[in-house]
C-alpha cells in the first residue's frame, strides 16, 4: 500500500461569454448618448482578443470579457473568484496555485494546457502546469479566449487562453482611490479573529499629455477554518497575501506611446486548504509553501495610421519552495522558473475589408527544480531550458457586397529543450530536443446584421513535449519498461460552430456554442513497478464533445440577469496499460457540467447615491481522477456556491456587505486522495461562509 500511494502522492507534489455591465448612467450604450439610451442598454465592451481592438460582438470566437466595473461588482479578491463564470471554465484553488480547465483540456503534465497572460507575458510552468494567483485590483479587464488560441497566442493555448490586463497609468488625471475589509469566516479565526485587507492605488501624472505613473497594492490576510485532528494545532491554513505594481506610462510623441511595469506578488501558506469530510487536516502530508513572482515588462506601440507597430518584452522570476512531513518523511522541494519573452508585431488600424495583424515572437524559460526526500532516498536537482521561436499571422477580409468575413491565421513554432540532472550531486545528461509546429486557423462568419454572427471555426493548438527524468530511465530499464528519453509533442484540433446577438434594442445579449475536440498524444504517468516512481509515455489523448451558452438581460432599468452553462464530454481516446485510463473513462479533473447565474439590482437613493445588490450562484458537477483511480483516488462532489452582495455608493466612496458561500458547502472540489499510511482521505475545500464589510475611498 505504501508503494501505490507514494505513487500518487509524488505524481502530486511533482505537478505541484462576454459579460456586458448595466450602464449606471455615467456611461452611455453605443450609438446612445442619451441619457435614457445610457439606461436602456448593456455596456458595450471593447476587447483585443486577436491582438487589436474590436467589439467583443465582432469577435468569431467565444469570448468572455469581464470588466473592470464586472469585477469590482462582484467584489472579487482574486481572478478564481469570477472565472467560473465563464462558459467551459473550471477552476478550483489548491493554495498556492490553482487548477484550471476550459472545455475539458486538463493535464498535470507538460507545459501549460491553457494560455494564461499577466499583461504582455505568456506564463508557462515549463514541464508541469501552473497558473499563479492574480489580486483582483485595479484591472482593466480580464479575456477569456474560449478554444484553441494557438495562432494569436501560441504554446499552451489548447483549450483557450486568459488574459488579465491591468490598468494604464492616466494623464493630466489625479486619482487614489483605497479599501478596507474585514471578514469573518465560519470556524475559523480561533486565534486573531478576522480576515483583513487593504488595497490602494494612487495615479501620478508627471508631464501634461506626457508622462504618468501608477502605484497599486494590496496586503490580505485570510484566517484559516481547518485544524489538525485531536486537538492539535488550530487553522492551520492561514494564508497573507501582498502585492505591488507600477505602471509608467511614457508618450513623447502623439503616435509612440511607452509602457513600463512592474508586478511583486508574495503569498505564504503555511498548509494548503485540503481536509477530511470530517473537516480535519490531513496528518501525513503537511507541507508548507510560498509563492512569489517578480515580473517586468516593457511595451512601445508606434500608431502610423493605417497600421500599428507594437513590441513587448517581459521578464517573470517564479518561484515556490515547500517543505514539511510527506509519508512519513521530510519533504524539501522547489520550483523556480525564469521566463523572458520578445514579441513584435504589425496590426491594421481603422476600418476597411482587410484586417490583418503578422508578427514574431522569442521566449526563453528555465526551471529548476530540487527535490530532497531522504525516507525513498531521492535528492534530485534538475534543471530544463527551453527556447521557443515564432512566426505568425492573422488575415480578415470582409466582402465588400455581402455579409460574410473570412479569417485564416498561420503559426509556425520551433522549439528546443535541453537539460540535466544532478541525483545525489551526480550530474546526468539529459538528451535534448527540437519541436516543430505548424498551426493554422480558419473562420467563416455570416453576419445578418451588425448585432448578429454566426461563425464556423477550425483550429488547432499545441504543446512541445518534455524529457523524460533520469531517475525513470535507470527504474524502467531493469524491469523491461520501454520509455523515451523526450516526449513527443501533443496537439489538438477543435471544430465549432457559435453564433452570438445583441437583441431587444441592447437589452438582450446571447452567446452559444457547440464544438468538437481532438487532442492527441497527451502525455501521462505510467508506474514502474512496485518502486513508487512513474515513467512519462505519450497516450492515444482524449476527445471533448461540448455545448455552452450565455445569456445577459437588462429588464429594466435597475435589472440585469446572466444566466450561462456548459456540458463537456471529456474521455480519453485509449487505454493506457498500468493505469487507471481506459477508451472511453473522464479525463482528469474535468467537471462535464457547469452553470451559472446571477441577479443585479441597481437603482439611484439620493441624487449622488446608488443602492446595489447582487445573487450569484455557481455550479459544477463532480471531478474525478481517472489516471489512477480507487484506492488512490476518489471522486470529488457536484458543488454549489451561492454569494451575495449589497450597499450603497457615491462619487467618492462606497459601503458593502457581502456574504460568500452563503449555503455553507463544504464539499470535495478536487477527486479525493487517500494517504495508504494515515488511512486519511482529503481533498482542496471552499472557504466556509464568510460574512463581512467592504469600504471604499475614491478621490480625484
Amino acid at each position: 500500500m505504501k508503494t501505490n500511494v507514494a505513487l500518487g502522492v509524488l505524481g502530486v507534489v511533482a505537478s505541484t461569454a462576454g459579460f456586458l455591465l448595466p450602464v449606471t448612467g455615467h456611461a452611455a450604450a453605443a450609438g446612445d448618448s442619451s441619457a435614457e439610451g445610457a439606461k436602456a442598454g448593456l455596456e458595450e465592451v471593447i476587447v483585443t482578443a486577436r491582438k487589436r481592438e474590436e467589439r467583443l460582438l465582432d469577435v468569431p470566437v467565444a469570448v468572455s470579457a469581464f470588466t473592470a466595473a464586472a469585477i469590482e461588482q462582484r467584489g472579487a479578491n482574486n481572478i478564481g473568484s469570477f472565472l467560473q463564470e465563464a462558459p467551459g471554465v473550471n477552476i478550483y484553488d489548491r493554495g498556492p496555485m490553482s487548477k484550471v480547465t476550459i472545455r475539458g483540456i486538463s493535464t498535470s503534465l507538460g507545459a501549460n494546457e491553457n494560455g494564461y497572460y499577466l499583461d504582455d507575458l505568456p506564463f508557462t510552468g515549463v514541464t508541469v502546469p501552473l497558473n499563479p494567483d492574480v489580486r483582483a485590483w485595479d484591472l482593466e479587464r480580464v479575456e477569456v479566449l474560449r478554444g484553441p488560441q494557438g495562432t494569436l497566442f501560441g504554446e499552451g493555448s489548447m483549450g483557450g487562453t486568459i488574459r488579465i490586463i491591468t490598468r494604464d497609468a492616466r494623464f493630466n488625471e489625479w486619482q487614489a482611490s483605497g479599501l478596507v475589509s474585514g471578514s469573518d469566516t465560519k470556524g475559523g479565526g480561533d486565534n486573531i479573529g478576522l480576515n483583513t485587507g487593504i488595497k490602494g492605488m494612487v495615479n501620478i501624472p508627471l508631464i501634461d499629455d506626457k508622462l504618468a505613473v501608477r502605484l497599486t497594492g494590496t496586503r490580505e490576510r485570510f484566517d484559516g477554518w481547518i485544524d489538525e485532528p485531536n486537538g492539535g494545532a488550530k487553522d492551520v491554513n492561514t494564508t497573507e497575501i501582498s502585492t505591488y505594481r507600477a505602471r509608467l506610462r511614457f508618450q513623447p510623441v502623439e503616435q509612440l506611446t511607452v509602457n513600463a511595469m512592474y508586478w511583486h506578488f508574495n503569498a505564504d501558506y503555511p498548509r494548503d486548504n485540503t481536509a477530511t469530510d470530517e473537516g480535519y487536516a490531513g496528518t501525513g502530508t503537511v507541507l508548507a509553501a510560498q509563492t512569489k513572482y517578480d515580473l517586468f515588462g516593457l511595451s512601445a506601440t508606434y500608431d502610423f495610421g493605417p497600421a500599428s507597430l507594437f513590441y513587448s518584452f517581459a521578464h517573470n522570476d517564479f518561484s515556490l519552495p515547500q517543505n514539511g512531513a510527506l509519508l512519513g518523511g521530510t519533504l524539501t522541494a522547489g520550483i523556480d522558473i525564469k521566463v523572458k519573452s520578445h514579441e513584435l508585431r504589425a496590426s491594421s488600424s481603422g476600418e476597411g475589408p482587410w484586417q490583418w495583424t503578422v508578427g514574431a515572437y522569442q521566449r526563453d524559460a528555465n526551471r529548476e527544480d530540487n527535490f530532497l526526500f531522504a525516507l525513498f532516498d531521492i535528492d534530485n536537482l534538475s534543471s530544463t531550458d527551453t527556447r521557443s521561436q515564432a512566426l505568425f499571422s492573422e488575415v480578415t477580409y470582409s466582402f465588400p457586397n455581402a455579409p460574410f468575413d473570412l479569417t485564416g491565421g498561420l503559426r509556425y513554432v520551433r522549439e528546443k529543450i535541453s537539460g540535466f540532472e544532478a541525483n545525489a550531486g551526480v550530474v546526468v545528461g539529459v538528451p535534448g530536443d527540437t519541436y516543430t509546429s505548424v498551426n493554422p486557423r480558419a473562420i467563416i462568419a455570416w453576419r445578418p446584421n451588425d448585432d448578429w454572427r454566426v461563425y464556423l471555426s477550425a483550429a488547432k493548438g499545441y504543446r512541445s513535449g518534455q524529457l523524460q527524468p533520469t531517475v525513470s530511465l535507470a527504474l524502467a530499464e531493469p524491469l523491461g519498461i520501454q520509455l523515451p528519453a523526450a516526449l513527443g509533442d501533443d496537439s489538438i484540433w477543435s471544430y465549432e460552430l457559435g453564433t452570438k446577438a445583441s437583441l431587444l434594442d441592447g437589452r438582450l445579449v446571447v452567446e452559444g456554442a457547440i464544438y468538437h475536440s481532438d487532442w492527441k498524444d497527451v502525455t501521462v504517468r505510467i508506474p514502474l513497478g512496485t518502486t513508487g516512481f512513474n515513467g512519462l509515455i505519450n497516450s492515444k489523448g482524449t476527445q471533448t464533445n461540448g455545448i455552452e451558452a450565455n445569456v445577459n438581460f437588462r429588464l429594466a432599468d435597475a435589472w440585469t440577469f446572466n444566466i450561462n452553462g456548459s456540458y463537456a464530454d471529456a474521455k480519453y481516446a485509449g487505454s493506457v496499460p498500468g493505469t487507471g485510463i481506459a477508451d472511453g473513462k473522464p479525463v482528469d479533473d474535468v467537471a462535464k457540467t457547469t452553470a451559472s447565474a446571477s441577479v443585479m439590482y441597481e437603482r439611484p437613493v439620493f441624487d449622488t447615491l446608488t443602492g446595489s445588490a447582487r445573487l450569484g450562484v455557481q455550479y459544477n458537477s463532480k471531478r474525478d481522477f481517472t489516471s489512477f483511480g480507487p484506492p488512490l483516488y476518489y471522486p470529488g462532489d457536484a458543488i454549489t456556491t451561492v454569494d451575495f452582495r449589497t450597499g450603497v455608493q457615491a462619487d467618492h466612496w462606497g459601503a458593502f456587505l457581502f456574504i460568500d458561500n452563503l449555503t455553507d458547502e463544504n464539499g470535495a472540489i478536487s477527486p479525493r486522495s487517500w494517504d495508504a499510511l494515515t488511512n486519511e482521505i482529503t481533498a482542496n475545500r471552499l472557504r466556509p461562509r464568510t460574512v463581512g464589510i467592504e469600504l471604499r475611498m475614491d478621490f480625484k
